[in-house]
């Protein structure tokens, strides 16, 4: 019985010693590539947008606060004015709504984007170089550095390949 699985554990040490593996860190293609860059800057964009648009609501807002609390304007006049005050502030509401859906749709999609790049660059890489697998760097408690191919991933994904 120790011969089985002595030998068992031979073998299968010797077919872990035939595979070939590489590593990628995350962190330095999110710090460190400009395709992720430009993503985040189109991210960052399109929040500013927002935030002008909003902006703009709550400045109307405050008008429209100050008038209806001005002691010079008529009970009918406050009327209208509190009633156009409800409707900027469901109008602000909702543009708030949508920004926050904008945004995370398109942060969703960025992300999704990049992720099939490097995927797809690291699998081209994985098949051209032999390798078994592509892990997280921070996956192994020692690692060679040349099974670091972080930088390859990088410049392929920002030359758009």
């Amino acid at each position: 019985m120790k011969k089985l699985i002595l030998s068992s554990l031979l073998l299968s040490s010797f077919s872990l010693a035939e595979q070939k593996f590489a590593c990628v860190d995350p962190n330095r293609i999110l710090s460190e590539s400009k395709s992720v860059s430009q993503a985040q800057e189109q991210l960052k964009k399109k929040v500013q947008d927002y935030q002008k648009q909003l902006d703009e609501k709550q400045k109307k807002l405050d008008e429209l606060k100050k008038q209806i609390e001005s002691k010079g304007i008529s009970q009918k006049a406050k009327e209208e004015k509190i009633k156009e005050y409800q409707k900027v502030e469901a109008e602000g509401m909702e543009l708030q709504q949508k920004a926050q859906k904008d945004i995370m749709e398109l942060k969703s999609k960025l992300e999704e984007d990049i992720l099939n790049k490097v995927r797809g660059i690291a699998e081209g890489i994985a098949k051209k170089n032999g390798y078994t697998g592509i892990l997280d760097c921070s996956a192994f408690v020692y690692k060679q550095p040349d099974i670091d191919i972080t930088d390859a991933i990088i410049k392929s994904l920002d030359q758009g390949k």
